[in-house]
């Protein structure tokens, strides 16, 4: 459309005014006052918080401690018995202990660290024996203190942590996902919304061009009364008034059932003081190159992708679950002992460790099998499936492309009609009429015809920006355009 034409179309709405509430600025109401998205909000706010989560219960340190508090009693008779050692026949033992284990995780390799210490305090009380008879009761008391820590990566089976970090990378991808279905959502619901916004603007500029002509028509009828003409032209210009007024009650029914739509969504706005108002020349970008862009740029093909990657994720675990297990653990170990029987006696133990650790079922892991060779096939399903919705995409803006290309063209041969059909000829006419050369019905004539352009052109116009509206909600670019 022309910019005479867009300024022609303009002085039809009452929109122009300071407070009109312009599309931009009609999506940022819908996105700031609706709770519509609401819902997935808080879907998107579950997703980080088990994604945290997963990378947290993997990578966070595990810290137990443990106590034992017991009394063991032991009673023990040799038949028989002809050595000269002696043996305790009867053993009371008070057990008290403390423990505790640290263990972590590593993110970036897999690794496993573990620490341990125990200590205890044993009080024993023994009836000692041997061949001569009964000897004197021996008291035992003994502190022990072990520590121990060892460091224990693998090798093959979970190298990288390949198999344990698996939730974590899917919850990644999955918070992902549902960030570009929270966007979904929104451009969904605000395509909608500007449908019911553009359907406003169509009835309420099809009003003010009805209105118009009424007010002619009237001015038209006082004229020929005026004159004395005779009764059939006034009552055939009355009956033109009549239809213009029907037409007129039913656009208005029209705009306040699209006016209760928009109350529903936005009750906070007032139309009449902010009344809607469309940009009548804006045009779409169209895209040239349309599968380079859609491979990069549409949600539904990014979420596909999401789809791909967490199945390479899960066939890239599920290999590695083939393999055998293969550690490498390092530890060292100290044994501290001190206790007291008849004489004071203390002692220390400390032991290194390093060591290879191989294991292999050899008859295989069948689950694993299964799953490994249902998600090798799922990749290839998933290919199609990224095809198929590339063709579509595309197929479909090609037929939107060319339907915004022949609305611009529509709307060109509209303007160069309306030019031709000037509101002089109306006025010619009814001068030939009052003049006696003419019929009233040509004036009603030439009135149908401009009206009838009129409309047609505004409904040209509406459907252009309904399809431009699709078009970028299409390539995923309303919200931004609109914004």
């Amino acid at each position: 459309m022309h910019k005479r034409t867009a300024k022609f179309l303009a002085t039809f709405l009452i929109s122009t005014s300071v407070n009109a509430l312009i599309e931009s600025e009609f999506v940022q109401s819908l996105l700031v006052n609706n709770i519509f998205f609401e819902k997935e909000q808080i879907n998107l706010t579950i997703k980080k918080i088990e994604m945290d989560g997963d990378k947290l219960s993997y990578a966070d340190w595990d810290w137990t401690v443990g106590g034992e508090l017991g009394r063991i009693s032991k009673h023990k008779n040799k038949e028989d018995y002809t050595s000269s050692t002696d043996y305790a026949k009867s053993t009371t033992q008070d057990v008290r202990k403390i423990s505790t284990d640290i263990t972590k995780k590593f993110f970036s390799n897999g690794s496993e660290l573990k620490i341990s210490y125990d200590k205890s305090l044993p009080v024993k009380d023994e009836e000692m024996y041997d061949k001569n008879g009964y000897q004197t009761d021996k008291n035992t008391t003994e502190y022990l203190d072990d520590a121990s820590i060892s460091w224990t990566l693998p090798l093959l089976k979970n190298k990288g942590g390949v198999v344990d970090q698996k939730t974590y990378d899917l919850a990644v991808l999955d918070y992902e996902d549902e960030r570009l279905v929270l966007s979904e959502v929104k451009e969904d619901f605000i395509e909608e919304k500007l449908t019911i916004f553009l359907d406003w603007i169509n009835y309420h500029t099809q009003i003010d061009i009805v209105k118009n002509r009424l007010k002619a028509s009237k001015g038209i009828l006082k004229t020929i009364q005026a004159q004395n003409t005779n009764k059939t032209s006034v009552l055939t210009m009355r009956r033109s008034i009549n239809k213009s007024q029907r037409l007129l009650l039913d656009l208005e029914s029209k705009l306040k059932a699209e006016q209760k739509s928009l109350n529903a969504v936005l009750p906070s706005v007032n139309l009449d003081a902010n009344p809607l108002k469309i940009n009548w020349g804006a045009r779409v970008g169209l895209i040239q190159d349309l599968h380079q862009y859609c491979k990069e740029s549409i949600r539904d093909i990014k979420r596909i992708e999401i789809e791909q990657l967490k199945n390479k994720r899960s066939v890239k675990a599920y290999q590695n679950s083939t393999l055998a297990d293969f550690d490498f653990t390092i530890s060292a170990t100290q044994d501290d002992n001190k206790g007291n029987y008849s004489t004071y006696s203390k002692s220390s133990e400390v032991e290194y460790e390093a060591k290879l650790e191989f294991s292999y079922p050899l008859t295989g892991d069948v689950t694993n099998d299964v799953y490994l060779r249902k998600y090798r096939l799922k990749g290839r399903q998933l290919e199609l499936k990224y095809q198929d919705k590339l063709d579509d995409i595309v197929s479909d803006a090609q037929k939107l492309t060319t339907e915004l290309k022949q609305g611009v063209k529509q709307l060109d041969l509209y303007q160069q009609q309306i030019n031709e059909n000037s509101p002089d000829n109306i006025k010619a006419e009814l001068d030939e009429f009052l003049s006696g050369n003419g019929n009233i019905r040509f004036v009603i004539n030439e009135q149908d015809e401009q009206q009838s352009l009129l409309l047609e052109q505004v409904g040209s116009a509406i459907n252009y920006h309904k399809n431009r509206i699709k078009y970028n909600s299409l390539m995923d670019r309303l919200l931004i355009n609109a914004i």
